[in-house]
Formats: C-alpha cells, structure tokens, sequence
C-alpha cells in the first residue's frame, strides 16, 4: 500500500484483471476523506469472462438480423408479387388483345358475305311477283337478320367488357316506347296463341283510377315524364325481354306487360351509369343532351316494366346464373340451338349504364317467370313533342325535300358487293361507278376533280375498310388531302368502336356496319344535304 496525494492505493503482484475489460471497470473509495493523514482505501472492479457470460445477450443482434431478414423477405415477396400482376396482366391484356382481334376477324368475314346475300335478298323480293315465293324471301332474311343481331351481341359485350360502351343522351318517351315494342310484337305472340296484354297500372299514378290498357289513360303530368338516355339501347332491353317471353312461352300461353309508376326515386348503389342525371336526388341538373341542346331535368321518382309470363320457370341456381355471360339453359331443347346467351347479360349492363336496374323472378320451373325493368324518370324544362305528331312533322319535312339523283363512287374489293349496292343504289334513281381498292379509287377521284361538267362530279364515295393495294382508311386521308370534301361513307365489317373512330378520324363523315341498310344509306342523304 501506498499514499499518494492522501490517497491510499494497494496493489500487489498478481493483479490479474483482464485489460479488455478497462472501460468496465467500477472505481470508488471506501473511506471518507479526512483532515488526519489516515490513509484513504480505493477499489476498482472490472469484470471477467465468466460474469460477462453469464449476464450478456445477443438478443439485439439477432433481432436486428432477423429485422433485416423479414425486410428482405417481404421485398422479395413484393418484387414476386409485382413480377406475377404484371404478367397476369399482361397476359390478360394479350388474351383480350386475341379475343377483339378474333371478335374483328369474325365481324368482317362474316358480315361480308352476309351483306352479299342481303343485298341479293333485296333485290329479289322487289322483283319477285309470287306472294308465297315473297314469303320465303322474307323467312330468309329473317334469318339472316338474326345472325347479324348475334353478331351485334357480341361487339356490345366486347364495348361492355372493354368499358367503352356510350350513352347518346336524349329525352326518351319510355311510355311510347313500351308501346311501340307491344305492337311489335303482337303478330309473334298471336302466331303461337299467346294471350298478350298491355296494362298500366295506373293505381301507382293515381289512387282514384284503376288498371288501363291505353296510353291516354295515364295521367298527363306523368305522361310527360322522361327518360335521360339512350332510346335505341332502352328498347333493345325490352325487345329482349319480350323476345324472351314469347319464345320460352308455350302455345296458348300468357304474357302481360304491366307498367307503373313509383315516386321514389331509385337507389343504386351498384349503378355504373355515366349519366349526368343519376336520379338520386331531387336537385334540378343540366344535361347536354347528343344534339349539343341544354336542358335541366329534375329527378322525379321511376318507371317501372314487369314482363309476366307463363313460360318455363326456372329455379333457385338457374336465377343465379341468368344474368351471366353466355348463359343459356337447355339451349338445344328451348332455344333450338338459337341466340348468343348475351342477350340478358347486355340488357342488364344497358339498364345499369341508365341508373336502373333489371331483376327475374320465378317461382320454380313450369311456374312462369317476372323480369322487371326500372329505370329513373325526370321532369324537364321542355315538352316532348308526341310520336305521332313527330312522325307528321318528319314526313312534311321529306316530303319539301327535293330526293336528288346522285353519282356516287363504290369501293369495295369484293365483286358481288359493288354490284349488288350499285344495283339497289341504281334503283332509287342513282348513278353508279365501282372500284375495287383504294388505290383505283383515288385515281378516279382525282380524275373526277379535273372535269368541268359538275354533273359529272362524285356526290358520295362508300368505301370498304379492308381491301388490298390500300385500304378505305388510308385512300379517305389521301382523298381529304387532295382537297376533296365530298361525302365519304365507311361501309365496314370492322365494327368495333376503335375502327370506327380510326376510320372517321382518317376523314369519313359516317362510318355504316355491313350488312348495308339501304334506307340508313338515304336518310344520311338527307340529313347531310347530299
């Protein structure tokens, strides 16, 4: 033991304390210090290996470490994850991608030949003097007809499916439309002995009236409430429907039409409309409607369309699974093979694009079944003008315009096209030039620009989409920059909404489906002044 500046340090050999363990070490004195020269003790202690052994851990390390691995495992996870989306979808996207792709394939050459045989049909049931040879004709186009209204069927799933299906906003007298379709299709119905009705049920209108049958029985405040929408979609639902009925109905059967009203206004909350107007409120709104006119509509309550039939039925699972695609129930034995299975699918999709609803309903198989359409009404600003008046008005306005005689160009790479759509055009008094591809086309159209008699210049071009050498499209852009604004009909099997828009965006005023529909053609005629 030693003092050094009064204090007392003791050490001896064999002061054996690891040096490592120094910046452990614990020091202190152990007497107080004092006024006398008593020596003053000091004690240093550090640990030693077995005192660290027994009280240290690698608990930090190993959960930093095992912090780092889950880190590094959820990243992994996230980089799969990303790896297998992005492949679902772009396999998906390339699944869709084949499935248009075929959807375009099977429109054209489809409706290629069937607008040959249409156009031929046409012209033979004008020509044809026999009654019951006219009948056959007619059965035929009938026919033909039908594959082209499942062919329409599946470019409106592909629209649905892809998201691009459009709304043409207008003001739709619903009450004439139900009309309209119930005459439609009294002759179908009476053919198989079906006991059709039509009744308004006008006790929701007003509680003093009971159940009419006729169109003016329905009170002139609620007569003249509207749809917002599309009316050419809203009436293929109910043709839907009723096609249906009359189909799944036995001979002697019943169907009944009952339409009503309700106040309330509809509540959706599954509603994917892409209307302005969703008929959720009652908060007066500006809609503009397809013809560029503004007009404020207020919400007021829904119509109501219950297709009451006696037919087959269905069941619990069959109801299901009635709105699905392609769904179709003992097709062979009830359908005899016919339809696309789409149709109630799209009838949904159209009534939901509206802000309303479509739902079935039976009570078991053989006992008959209830769809019901709802669709949300409005009160607007302005007064529909009535069919029949409308009618009126159309055809004193026909009857001042002058029907012109006009030289149009026909392009189309198949023969019996061009002459078949010259010969129905020739016999409504128009004179006719053909081409089979665009490139022809465009020689003639530039020959055509340098004549001087102006009888002689081309009043309309109605070109293909698909030809060899160059195709509609292209020949369109070349003809608008030449500087040639004559008016171009596209007249196409490629229907689908992205070849319509290409071909109207490469300069066609109007872009028409095959099979041509003579009477569309004529109208447009008037329309645009040609």
């Amino acid at each position: 033991m030693s003092i050094v500046l009064s204090v007392a340090q003791h050490s001896k050999e064999g002061d054996l304390h690891d040096q490592k363990f120094n910046a452990y070490g614990l020091s202190t004195y152990l007497t107080r210090e004092s006024q006398t020269m008593h020596p003053r003790y000091f004690l240093s202690i550090y640990p030693t290996d077995i005192y660290v052994d027994q009280y240290s851990t690698n608990n930090p390390q190993i959960a930093t470490i095992a912090a780092i691995s889950v880190i590094i495992l959820i990243s992994i996870l996230f980089i799969l994850y990303d790896y297998f989306v992005r492949q679902e979808f772009h396999e998906r996207r390339e699944l869709l991608e084949a499935k248009r792709r075929f959807i375009r394939y099977v429109s054209h050459e489809v409706r290629t030949p069937i607008n040959a045989c249409l156009m031929g049909l046409n012209i033979v049931h004008h020509e044809e003097k026999d009654p019951e040879m006219k009948n056959l004709l007619q059965e035929i186009q009938n026919s033909a007809n039908s594959a082209v209204l499942v062919l329409n069927e599946v470019l409106q799933y592909d629209k649905i499916e892809q998201r691009t299906l459009t709304i043409e906003i207008a003001l739709v007298d619903i009450w004439a439309l139900v009309q309209k379709s119930f005459d439609e299709f009294k002759l179908s119905a009476q053919s198989k002995r079906l006991n059709f009705k039509l009744s308004y049920d006008i006790s929701t209108f007003n509680g003093d009236i009971e159940c009419g049958s006729e169109l003016h029985d329905l009170p002139s405040n609620i007569r003249n409430l509207v749809v917002v929408g599309d009316a050419p979609k809203i009436l293929q639902i109910i043709r839907n429907l009723l096609s249906n009925a009359v189909k799944f109905t036995s001979e002697q059967g019943f169907i009944q039409l009952s339409v009503s009203y309700n106040k309330e206004n509809i509540v959706n909350n599954k509603a994917k409309s892409n209307l302005k107007s969703k008929c959720r409120s009652n908060i007066t709104e500006k809609i503009t409607l397809k013809t560029g006119d503004e007009i404020r509509a207020t919400p007021n309550g829904y119509f109501s369309l219950s297709v009451i039939d006696s037919g087959v039925g269905m069941n619990q699972s069959q109801l299901g699974r009635l709105f699905g695609e392609g769904v179709q129930f003992n097709a062979n034995d009830l359908q005899a093979g016919k339809g696309s299975g789409l149709g109630l699918f799209i009838a949904r999709n159209l009534a939901t694009h509206h802000g309303g609803s479509l739902t079935a309903f039976s009570e078991g198989i053989g006992k008959g079944s209830v769809f019901t359409l709802k669709l949300p009404l409005s009160q607007c600003n302005i007064t529909l003008v009535p069919e029949e008046v409308q009618k009126l008005q159309e055809s004193e306005s026909s009857s001042n315009y002058q029907k012109k005689h006009l030289n149009i160009l026909v392009v189309d790479d198949v023969a019996t096209n061009r002459k078949l759509l010259c010969r129905l055009l020739e016999r409504n008094g128009h004179q006719c030039c053909m081409a089979e591809n665009g490139e022809i086309a465009l020689n003639m159209v530039r020959k055509n620009m340098s004549t001087s008699d102006e009888n002689r210049l081309f009043d309309c071009i109605l070109i293909d989409y698909e030809m060899p050498v160059l195709n509609g499209p292209n020949a369109t852009q070349k003809i608008r920059e030449m500087g040639n604004d004559t008016f171009i009909v596209g007249i196409t099997g490629n229907t689908l909404s992205d070849d319509v828009e290409y071909f109207q965006s490469m300069g066609a005023n109007v872009v028409l489906p095959k099979p041509v529909n003579l009477d569309v053609l004529e109208d447009l005629f008037v329309e645009y002044g040609i």
